[in-house]
C-alpha cells in the first residue's frame, strides 16, 4: 500500500511546495526528486518523478539524462539509450549522457555473455563504449559512485534473499521469518526487476509453502517483468528466434510457478489448467513441470499420466540429480502399487529408459536423412565467402554457437 501512495505523496509533495511561494516544480526539481530516490533506491518514487516531469516537458535532456540511468539500473536497456542518446544532444548534459552511454555499450560489448540466460556479447559495441567514454571526459566523482552503488545494492539484495531463506529454514514455523524473507525477495525484485529474480524469490516460498497468493501475484508481475526485459535486451540474444523461444520460456515458468502454487493451495482444478498451459509453451521439456505434472497426476491417482511425467523428468538433461532421485523413489512407488518388486522396478527402468532414449534417437535420424545441406554461405578466418555447397566432398571444419 505504501508503495501505491508513494507517486501521489510526491505529486502532492511537489504541488504544495509551489503553493507555499517556495520554488516551482520545474524540469531540474524533477530532476533533483528522481536521482534522490534512486540513490536511496526508491524506484517508485524515482519513476513518479521521471513521469512527471516527462509529462510536462518530454524533451528535457536534463530528465533525459536521468531517466538513462534510472533505467539502466533496472536494465531497460533499449530506453535508456534511446533517452540518453537524446540528452547527449544537449551541451550542458552531453558528457553525463556518453558517460552512461558508455557503461550501456560497454556490457553490452565485453560483459554481457551469460549475464543472463541467453545473452551474448555484441562485440561491435566496444569501440562505441571507447567513443562514448571519450566523449565523457574525466567523469565525476557523482557518477562512478551512482554507477557502483547500483551493481553493489543488487549483490547485497541477493545476499539478504540467501540470508532470509536460510533463517525460514531454520524457524520454518515462524511467521516473521516469512515475512523477513518476502521482504527481502520485494527488495530484490524492485532494484532490479528482471526474471530471474522473480522466479527465484516466488519458488523459495514455494519451496516453504509460505504466503502462496503471494506468489500467484509474483508470478502475474515476474511474466510481465520478463517480457519487458527481454524486449528492452533483444539485441543481446542476437537471434530472433532466440528472442520468442525466451518469451515462450518466461511465460512456460512463470505459468507453471502459478500453477504450483495453486497445487498448493488445494485448487487442483486451476493446478491442472496453468500447468497444462506451461507445458504446452515449454514443449513438455520442463524438468520441474513435469515434476509438478507428475505429482498432480499422482494427487488424482491417475497412475498412468504421473508415471509417464516421472520418465519424462529421467530423460530430460535439464532435471537436477535432487529432481531425479525424487522422481525415481515416486516412480517406484507406483511400481510397488502394481505389485513390481525393487530389483524388477530397477530392470523394467533401465530398460524402458534406454527403450525411450533409442526412440529419440532414431526420430532424430529419421527427422534429417535424406534432406540436402542447406545453402549456407559463411565466412572464413580471412573473410572470405565460402558456400557449403561448393565445397561437397571436402573436409570443412565449422566454429558455431547453438541457440536453443
Amino acid at each position: 500500500m505504501r508503495d501505491l501512495l508513494k507517486p501521489i505523496g510526491l505529486v502532492l509533495a511537489l504541488a504544495a511546495t509551489a503553493g507555499a511561494g517556495q520554488r516551482p516544480a520545474t524540469p531540474a526539481s524533477f530532476r533533483d526528486t528522481a536521482l534522490a530516490a534512486d540513490a536511496r533506491f526508491d524506484t517508485t518514487a524515482a519513476l513518479a518523478a521521471l513521469d512527471q516531469g516527462l509529462k510536462a516537458t518530454p524533451n528535457d535532456p536534463g530528465l533525459l539524462a536521468a531517466k538513462g540511468r534510472i533505467y539502466w539500473r533496472l536494465l531497460r536497456t533499449k530506453s535508456a539509450e534511446q533517452a540518453l542518446i537524446a540528452a547527449s544532444k544537449s551541451p550542458a548534459f552531453a558528457a553525463e549522457a556518453q558517460y552512461w552511454l558508455g557503461l550501456i555499450y560497454d556490457f553490452k560489448g565485453s560483459k554481457a555473455e551469460d549475464a543472463f540466460p541467453g545473452w551474448h556479447e555484441e562485440v561491435n559495441y566496444r569501440p562505441r563504449a571507447a567513443a562514448a567514454f571519450a566523449a565523457a571526459g574525466e567523469p565525476k566523482p557523482e557518477w562512478i559512485a551512482s554507477a557502483g552503488a547500483a551493481e553493489n545494492a543488487v549483490k547485497a539484495a541477493d545476499a539478504l534473499v540467501a540470508a532470509a531463506d536460510a533463517r525460514v529454514a531454520q524457524r520454518p514455523d515462524d511467521p516473521a521469518s516469512v515475512g523477513v524473507l518476502r521482504g527481502a525477495i520485494d527488495t530484490r525484485t524492485a532494484l532490479r526487476p528482471d526474471p530471474m529474480s522473480y522466479a527465484l524469490g516466488a519458488n523459495l516460498l514455494l519451496a516453504r509453502r509460505a504466503d502462496l497468493p503471494h506468489v500467484m501475484r509474483m508470478a502475474a508481475e515476474g511474466q510481465a517483468a520478463g517480457e519487458r526485459f527481454i524486449r528492452e535486451n533483444e539485441s543481446s540474444y542476437k537471434l530472433d528466434g532466440k528472442v520468442q523461444a525466451s518469451l515462450d520460456r518466461n511465460r512456460a515458468g512463470f505459468t507453471d510457478i502459478a500453477g504450483w502454487a495453486a497445487y498448493r493451495q488445494g485448487d487442483l482444478t486451476r493446478a491442472e489448467e496453468l500447468l497444462a498451459e506451461s507445458a504446452r509453451l515449454s514443449r513438455g521439456l520442463n524438468a520441474a513441470n513435469q515434476m509438478h505434472l507428475a505429482e498432480l497426476s499422482a494427487k488424482k491417482n491417475d497412475l498412468e499420466n504421473a508415471r509417464e511425467h516421472y520418465l519424462t523428468v529421467l530423460g530430460l538433461a535439464g532435471a537436477t540429480p535432487p529432481m531425479r532421485d525424487q522422481a525415481k523413489a515416486a516412480l517406484a512407488g507406483v511400481q510397488a502399487k502394481s505389485g513390481e518388486s525393487p530389483a524388477e522396478f530397477e530392470t523394467w527402468l533401465t530398460a524402458t529408459l534406454d527403450r525411450r532414449r533409442e526412440e529419440r534417437r532414431k526420430a532424430l535420424v529419421s527427422n534429417m536423412a535424406g534432406k540436402k545441406l542447406p545453402g549456407l554461405v559463411l565466412t572464413d578466418l580471412q573473410g572470405n565467402k565460402v558456400d557449403l555447397q561448393a565445397q561437397r566432398g571436402s573436409v570443412v571444419l565449422l566454429n558455431f554457437f547453438s541457440a536453443w
